[in-house]
């Protein structure tokens, strides 16, 4: 469905961006009354649709001239919708585009660039996390096409309780590759009625933005520097996914299996599973509704375990883009100026539980007081994006297809047969990238 809808969207054509500028900066209170459309992509639950639309009508308040409708698309859809939306033109003002995104439609044209006024209105790029600023732009272009807005910075929750009854040490459990596996294991041996790890591996693309730390950790990569050719088939990478593959192997519960990643955080609320790995957006959840079995006796959250390489993080999360077919581009870039403001940035952290893309939004927070959110505050500087290269929808597809072999293995696999299956994806991943520069989708 991915390839398919970059397809579609490359139909169009790479069309010009720099004419669609404003002439005018924002949308004056004198100009007259709009309704905008905002798309979001709710990370589940209702706490998210309230803060959006706490958001929208703080905004109104502001700005009783523009109007704006709040639209919820689910991930699963978001793709394919967007992309209709920008070859048809008849789509929203604003939308929520995921990190890995930015790079297939910028270079398609589906996107407004913003102008060097609207990034200095904002705050420019120093007020953004410099990894949150490098998905703001196709890779190589100087156009800014998508402003930081969520951050999903990844880190461990783990049941106290468990480990306290395992005798294990909470300060060292997780601080390396080699206590990380070894803190697994005395779970399972302690045999308290609850599996060491609880991690989703439905086919999806939740499952890459796990596995990527430890590639990182491990001192490899995806794709080389020039976002051409994957590395996934080096020993490095190879190590670091015969190490997951292990874990997941012999240590995550089969109830947990079966899921897809952003179910996992309910299970492991539920009591499945004694360690996990998720953003900052399940603490919300958590603290809200505490008394469930895997949470009420205690809970915690901890950094990545560092590899030979160094401590990583994937850091994702969601930007806000102005499509360039959108009917009232100087509202929508009020709204957007107003959701990367820092009083927006906090309310929307701490009522939905995502880390803000504005570095100064943390100060004053809970973010900043609350101990469950101190992994997070660490992992940041540790975080790490994937390339912003037109074809990276394409590559998380092959990735997410052919590491389903990995996850439904009985038990752990030899490292040979990981190194075939790397190999193979490499080869797909090289295709896949050659294919895109042949049919012109990811390049003018």
């Amino acid at each position: 469905m991915a390839v398919a809808a970059v397809a579609a969207l490359a139909a169009t054509g790479c069309a010009a961006t720099k004419d669609s500028a404003p002439a005018v900066l924002g949308y004056d209170a004198n100009r007259p009354a709009v309704t905008i459309d905002f798309w979001y992509m709710p990370a589940g639950g209702p706490i998210q649709d309230q803060a959006v639309l706490k958001e929208t009508q703080e905004f109104h308040a502001k700005h009783p001239n523009i109007t704006v409708k709040p639209v919820r698309v689910e991930w699963d859809d978001a793709l394919t919708r967007i992309s209709t939306a920008s070859t048809s033109g008849e789509g929203p003002d604003v939308t929520q585009l995921g990190t890995t995104w930015v790079g297939g439609f910028s270079s398609l044209g589906a996107l407004r660039p913003y102008t060097t006024a609207e990034i200095a209105a904002i705050g420019g790029q120093q007020a953004f996390a410099e990894a949150a600023w490098s998905s703001s732009h196709l890779a190589g272009s100087k156009d800014i096409t998508a402003i930081p807005w969520l951050v999903d910075i990844r880190s461990l929750f783990y049941r106290t309780d468990v480990l306290a009854k395992a005798g294990i040490d909470p300060g060292t459990a997780f601080s390396t590759w080699q206590s990380f596996e070894a803190t697994l294991k005395k779970i399972r041996d302690a045999k308290l009625g609850v599996e060491p790890l609880a991690i989703g591996n439905q086919n999806n693309f939740g499952i890459i933005h796990n596995v990527a730390p430890f590639i990182w950790g491990a001192g490899g990569d995806l794709l080389d520097a020039s976002g051409t050719h994957s590395r996934l088939a080096e020993p490095a990478a190879v190590d670091a996914v015969s190490y997951y593959q292990r874990l997941v192997a012999l240590y995550d519960d089969p109830k947990a299996v079966t899921l897809a990643s952003n179910n996992v955080p309910a299970a492991f609320a539920s009591g499945i599973g004694a360690v996990t790995i998720d953003n900052s957006q399940s603490i919300a959840d958590f603290l809200s509704n505490p008394d469930r079995p895997g949470l009420k006796a205690g809970w915690a959250t901890a950094q990545m375990p560092a590899g030979r390489a160094g401590r990583f993080g994937f850091l994702g999360g969601s930007n806000l883009a102005i499509l360039k077919g959108a009917k009232h581009p100087d509202a929508a870039f009020e709204f957007v100026k107003f959701l990367a403001s820092k009083p927006s940035q906090q309310r929307y952290a701490v009522n939905s539980g995502f880390w803000p893309a504005r570095k100064d939004a943390v100060a004053g927070t809970r973010l900043e007081t609350d101990p469950a959110y101190v992994a997070f505050r660490e992992m940041i500087p540790h975080g790490r994006m994937y390339p912003s290269v037109p074809a990276w929808i394409t590559v998380e597809t092959v990735i997410a297809k052919d590491f389903a072999e990995l996850w439904h293995a009985n038990g752990a696999l030899p490292r040979e047969e990981i190194q075939s299956i790397l190999t193979r994806t490499s080869a797909d991943i090289d295709d896949a990238l050659k294919d895109s520069s042949a049919t012109g989708i990811g390049g003018n």
